[in-house]
This record gives structure tokens, C-alpha cells and sequence, in this order.
């Protein structure tokens, strides 16, 4: 059986040669489709290009917010250094018996000084122990020696107790010092 077909048959309203049906009927397709296209393709890449801009924006802002707080601490921590330069100088430096000796001079006359053992402290730190026999005039001079010790280059410890003995006008002295050094300086020295 064979359908009928249905043709559609458009008036014919024609101004100056033009067909003014059909023109108005591709207007009218070429409106849709461009309502179609902007609904339908235009409309969600706004949309995504709106979060994606919204998610670039917060991470800016955080990046910002990050990168201030790190110049602040750089800033803290370059005023500490600063601060402590002469104390991170120290650590990077070894023992020198015959500075300290010179150091000590104004103190106490130094006879001996007998270096034990170097040990690894808190991971980071070499630990050295030296036992010093040494002639002072009055302890008053082993006191000083002990108060102006910081002001030495080196980063050293006075163990007590510390024997006195006298002898003649002078007191023989005995005690134990400990210095210490950052693991690492040993390398660096090398380095250089």
C-alpha cells in the first residue's frame, strides 16, 4: 500500500523579485539555530570558563597569601641569621689548640691539652672533648677565663668539677672542655 504524500505548498508573495515567505522561513531557521548553538555549545563553555576562572582566581589567592608568608618568614629567618652569624660561624669551624692557647694566654698559662674523642650529638652536631692542664695565678683568673669564653670562636663547653691543687705561687689546674661543630663543616672545609 502506498501512503499518500503530503507536499506543502508555500504561498508565493514576491516584492521587487524577492520571495518573501522563504526568506522569512531561513530568517526564521537561521534565528533558531543560532539560539540552538548559543544554548547548547556557547552556553556551557561560559559556564566552564566561569569556574575555571573562579578556581584560577582562589588559587592566585592563595598563592599570594603563600608567597607573603614565606617572604615573611624569609625575612625573620635573614634576621636571625644576621643575628647569629658570629654563632653559625662558630659551628663551621674546628679546634684549633694553638688558638685557644693564644686565647687563653691573658688566663692561664696552658701546658697541656689532650684531645680524647669526637662523637656524633643530636644527629647534627661533633662533639670533641679535650682535657687541659693548665697553671693559673688566683681562680679569680679561671673565672674570668670561663665569663669571656663566649666571646671565644669557637663554640666551646667548661665541664665542673675542676680540680685546683696548689703548687708553689701558682695553682695547677685540670679540667675538661667539649666543642662542638656542625657535621657537615668537616665537608665544607675540604670543599674550600
Amino acid at each position: 500500500m502506498k501512503l499518500p504524500s503530503i507536499k506543502i505548498k508555500l504561498p508565493k508573495l514576491k516584492i521587487y523579485g524577492i520571495d518573501v515567505i522563504k526568506n522569512a522561513l531561513f530568517f526564521a531557521f537561521y534565528i533558531s539555530m543560532t539560539l540552538f548553538i548559543i544554548a547548547f555549545i556557547i552556553a556551557p563553555s561560559v559556564k566552564i570558563f566561569k569556574n575555571a576562572k573562579n578556581s584560577y582566581f582562589l588559587s592566585k589567592q592563595e598563592f599570594d597569601n603563600t608567597k607573603q608568608n614565606y617572604r615573611h618568614i624569609l625575612e625573620q629567618l635573614t634576621k636571625l641569621q644576621n643575628q647569629n652569624q658570629q654563632i653559625l660561624n662558630a659551628f663551621k669551624r674546628n679546634f684549633n689548640e694553638n688558638n685557644f692557647k693564644l686565647f687563653a694566654k691573658d688566663y692561664m698559662n696552658i701546658i697541656k691539652i689532650t684531645k680524647q674523642k669526637t662523637i656524633p650529638y643530636k644527629n647534627q652536631f661533633a662533639k670533641t672533648s679535650y682535657i687541659i692542664t693548665a697553671q693559673i695565678k688566683s681562680p679569680k683568673n679561671f673565672y674570668d677565663f670561663i665569663n669571656n669564653i663566649k666571646n671565644y670562636k669557637n663554640i666551646i663547653r667548661v665541664y665542673f668539677p675542676i680540680d685546683f691543687e696548689k703548687s708553689n705561687k701558682e695553682i695547677n689546674l685540670t679540667f675538661k672542655i667539649e666543642t662542638y661543630r656542625l657535621l657537615t663543616a668537616k665537608a665544607e672545609e675540604k670543599a674550600h
